[in-house]
């Protein structure tokens, strides 16, 4: 058999997680100390986005005007040509992100607002524009998520959440090409109001206006960036306040849209025993197992096996050939490979009672082919592989066209 040129190949991206795909945060090569992680915060890859928002805007004469991702000027209709600082509009969007953030061992979630932002090198002659993006960011208690969509919401009803921020943060003409600078960033504002050397004052409100005419239904909502003052809380989130702020502008999107956007970030919510550290003698199987997939979804792989590790010592008899997947991918990205096998052959040894649960045990062969690949056993992947695809796991098919005879 060929030996793999591993490091020209980029399968390593295309390794199937049972719960956040694609992850491309590295966790630290060593264990951080159990002091020192419930301290550390963490933030993950962006679990949900939208990015294309209708905006709509009152005109001076009564009529209504819309843009794609822009709020216009209440003038606009008046205007031509616009000026560049106009184009921005009241407000415009290129994407709306919510992530994770673990601030000790609360998960909080940072609402992330990208937008097309500029200056003038001489704004009084308004001369010499340039034109960048900029991000602002909130991060707030990831519990405000099921008051800005309850699950029992009703339309054509409307309502203001206060979001009660954190921390917040600005960064005006960013390098779009560092990919890390947003998690930089809001890590930064996290620790700083941890440790007492910033009071955040900044806050956020959301409100919420489901709309359901026939069959069309749709969200507007408009986000109002505020200080942290009672009153202002008071009035942001009074039901006639939010009549009258969204009778003159405000963002749409249909309700499929809106509705992903916030429970597709609510399904990484994970059920942590209250008050229960991860690193408690008496913790139970179910936490440690909790606490492994949370530190899994923050890309912190070498935590998560420290957990999954704890909750099987705690059942080493457990029948749930999950907590082996996870683990088998945790070891998988750490280059473990060998650990790796070895758990997804547990995980295989353990097969489903639930049919609802078929789809992702099929899914270790696949990831333990990925592992014996990385190994130099191309003969093993490939029969993995194609044990995947006979039991129905459709993206196995690219890998043996490609790699396999």
């Amino acid at each position: 058999m060929n030996k793999i040129d591993s490091s020209s190949i980029k399968i390593w991206l295309f390794i199937v997680l049972f719960t956040l795909s694609g992850i491309s945060v590295y966790a630290q090569e060593d264990y951080v100390q159990l002091e020192d992680e419930i301290n550390f915060s963490t933030i993950s890859p962006s679990l949900s986005e939208m990015d294309r928002v209708k905006g709509w805007a009152l005109q001076d004469n009564g009529a209504w005007m819309s843009e794609m991702n822009r709020i216009p000027l209440s003038f606009e209709n008046k205007v031509k040509p616009r000026t560049p600082k106009e184009k921005l509009g009241q407000d415009n969007i290129v994407s709306l992100e919510l992530r994770r953030v673990m601030v000790g061992r609360e998960q909080y979630m940072a609402f992330i607002h990208i937008y097309e932002d500029g200056l003038y090198e001489f704004p009084i002659l308004q001369e010499d524009w340039t034109q960048f993006k900029s991000f602002e960011f909130y991060v707030f208690k990831a519990t405000k998520l099921a008051e800005i969509l309850p699950e029992d919401f009703e339309f054509n009803q409307q309502w203001g959440v206060n979001l009660d921020a954190y921390a917040r943060g600005t960064v005006r003409n960013f390098d779009e090409d560092d990919e890390g600078i947003i998690e930089d960033e809001i890590k930064k504002a996290v620790l700083a109001v941890e440790k007492g050397e910033v009071v955040n004052n900044w806050n956020l409100v959301f409100g919420v206006h489901p709309i359901k005419n026939g069959e069309d239904e749709v969200v507007r909502f408009k986000i109002i960036k505020t200080f942290r003052k009672d009153y202002l809380v008071n009035y942001y989130t009074n039901n006639e306040t939010w009549k009258m702020n969204i009778s003159r502008s405000f963002w749409e999107v249909r309700s499929n849209v809106f509705k992903s956007f916030i429970r597709d970030a609510q399904e990484y919510l994970i059920d942590i025993e209250e008050g229960l550290l991860p690193t408690s003698y008496d913790s139970s199987y179910q936490n440690y197992y909790n606490w492994g997939v949370v530190r899994y979804q923050m890309g912190d792989y070498s935590n998560a096996i420290r957990y999954f590790k704890k909750a099987v010592a705690q059942n080493p008899d457990t029948d749930d050939f999950m907590i082996y997947a996870f683990r088998g991918n945790a070891y998988s990205k750490k280059e473990m490979y060998n650990d790796a096998i070895a758990d997804f052959d547990r995980a295989l040894s353990l097969q489903p009672k639930d049919i609802m649960d078929y789809s992702n045990w099929v899914r270790n062969y696949f990831n333990r082919g990925v592992s014996k690949f990385y190994l130099n056993d191309l003969d093993g992947a490939c029969k993995d592989w194609n044990k995947a695809l006979e039991l129905g796991f459709g993206q196995a098919h690219d890998y043996i066209m490609e790699y396999c005879e």
